[in-house]
């Protein structure tokens, strides 16, 4: 991680990904002064990357979450940069995880969150994708920066399965 001070960037935060082979492959700026854009992020295909595979264990539980900095709060979690996953991620998702995905979208989000659960239980997969609803006005960031790292923990503790009624 780091900042941006001049320039076209200036006073932003920079989160950059890696891709299996450590080579930076994306990054996402951020301002932290209240400038618009919010983000400022490169040109490139965000669909064709998965952020920070070089980090990820794809033998324990996946948390899906939508940007870096919850990213950066949550173990072994995948930002998927938005509200929807890729065509790449979904691809990898299927093929390489062999744990839990659990769903942690933003509470803005659950209707999306639901959409995702329903595209990814099936298949391999089926039984093994997880659920979070966060409380109104809420990311698991802010869930950090409000309750520290056991309010972090105990947000993960609560993913659950969907019913078929729910979908």
């Amino acid at each position: 991680m780091g900042y941006v001070s001049g320039g076209y960037y200036d006073s932003r935060v920079v989160v950059p990904s890696y891709d299996i082979k450590d080579e930076l492959n994306y990054w996402v700026t951020r301002t932290y002064v209240n400038a618009k854009p919010k983000y400022l992020n490169p040109d490139s295909d965000k669909e064709q990357i998965i952020f920070n595979e070089c980090c990820l264990n794809w033998d324990s539980d996946i948390y899906l979450v939508e940007g870096p900095f919850d990213h950066l709060v949550v173990h072994n979690s995948i930002p998927i940069l938005g509200k929807k996953i890729s065509d790449k991620l979904m691809h990898s998702l299927f093929h390489k995880a062999s744990a839990n995905i659990i769903i942690l979208l933003d509470s803005d989000a659950w209707n999306d969150a639901i959409k995702h659960y329903s595209k990814l239980n099936v298949g391999k997969l089926f039984g093994r994708i997880k659920i979070v609803k966060l409380e109104e006005g809420y990311d698991i960031a802010k869930i950090h920066e409000d309750f520290g790292r056991e309010g972090v923990i105990n947000v993960m503790r609560n993913s659950f399965k969907l019913k078929e009624s729910q979908l």
